[in-house]
């Protein structure tokens, strides 16, 4: 059963501060190399007041005022706390020996002033202990809330790399199945870079870092798939620069980017293109995606706009304060600008 309003570890710590409290007074306090009753009873009564004050310091006092930033109250309270330990000093000596324990003739034998700096050192001692235990435990929560933050972090990562766009799925095996209609000898290529692609979500999708040239291969066989399927091959261009074998990424983190640029894109007229540049600049990755448009082709693809926020929220998870973004729209034309520091 569990007590109202006391906490058991902090009352279990002030059990084991008095126990000790009393061994060290009765080894003080014994006049031979035996321990005594007499010199137990004596102890007994000389750490009475003590334990008193240290309670009502710890249980009262530093929760009701000093938590509450009352200083004032709390320091006329202690003030008053600390007179009183004197008179209970005399009174354990005077009228308790003499009600439990007739048989010995017991007098302390300390001034009050020597009484309250005892008084004063036991509750140094015990704030100390317990300034000690509340650090701890929270360092302790902090350690939790940190471990909870991180798993609400990685699972919110696995949650939005599961966001593949199923459209580019179904879209490639219409390509596919169409050239296998044809008997093209694009084909097997086509199924073979699918595969790959596949390979790679299933693969590495719950890594947390990947090598950057696995993730441009990924693209690369992307963007030539999506060239397939818009039968427009000379108005896309996928370009390349930079070192992808010495840095890691986070899986599938420009795939909404890459994507958007040809789901925007209308490539009906003569001049329409989109284009893909990725380079690298010592650990800085950049990537700039552009493509034409005409109308209003927000009305192609209602995913779009939750795919680049998709893209957004894992840049600042994956990547806070070490990546920049910029996304326009100028006259019949979108552009986006990333550039990310690289692990």
């Amino acid at each position: 059963m569990k007590l109202p309003d006391i906490n058991i570890k902090k009352l279990f710590l002030y059990l084991v501060f008095w126990a000790i409290s009393f061994y060290v007074g009765l080894e003080l306090f014994s006049r031979t190399d035996e321990i005594r009753a007499i010199d137990v009873v004596y102890t007994l009564l000389f750490m009475l007041p003590f334990v008193f004050v240290v309670s009502v310091h710890a249980f009262h006092l530093v929760p009701n005022y000093l938590a509450k930033s009352m200083f004032w109250a709390y320091g006329l309270t202690l003030l008053c706390l600390l007179g009183t330990i004197f008179p209970i000093y005399n009174f354990s000596y005077l009228i308790l020996s003499e009600w439990f324990f007739p048989q010995y003739y017991l007098v302390g034998n300390y001034t009050p002033f020597e009484v309250m700096g005892f008084g004063l050192l036991f509750i140094l001692i015990s704030s100390s202990l317990e300034f000690a235990r509340s650090w701890f435990e929270g360092l302790q929560a902090k350690n939790r809330v940190s471990e909870l933050e991180t798993e609400k972090v990685a699972s919110e990562l696995k949650a939005l790399r599961a966001q593949v766009n199923p459209h580019f799925l179904f879209n490639s095996l219409n390509t596919i199945y169409s050239e296998a209609l044809k008997r093209s000898e694009k084909a097997p290529k086509l199924i073979l870079k699918l595969s790959d692609m596949l390979r790679y979500v299933v693969d590495k999708m719950d890594q947390d870092r990947v090598l950057l040239q696995e993730e441009i291969d990924y693209l690369k066989n992307f963007a030539e798939l999506h060239k397939e399927r818009l039968n427009e091959p000379s108005k896309v261009k996928f370009i390349l620069s930079g070192d992808f074998n010495s840095y890691k990424i986070s899986p599938l983190l420009l795939l909404n980017f890459v994507e958007n640029s040809f789901k925007h894109a209308d490539l009906t007229e003569d001049n329409a293109f989109i284009s893909i540049e990725i380079s690298t600049k010592g650990k800085v990755l950049i990537l700039k995606c552009s493509n034409s448009f005409y109308g209003d082709s927000s009305l192609k693809d209602k995913s779009s706009g939750s795919g680049i926020e998709n893209a957004k929220r894992r840049l600042e998870l994956s990547y806070p304060d070490r990546h920049y973004l910029h996304i326009g729209k100028s006259e019949n034309t979108y552009h986006l600008e990333l550039k990310l520091e690289l692990d």
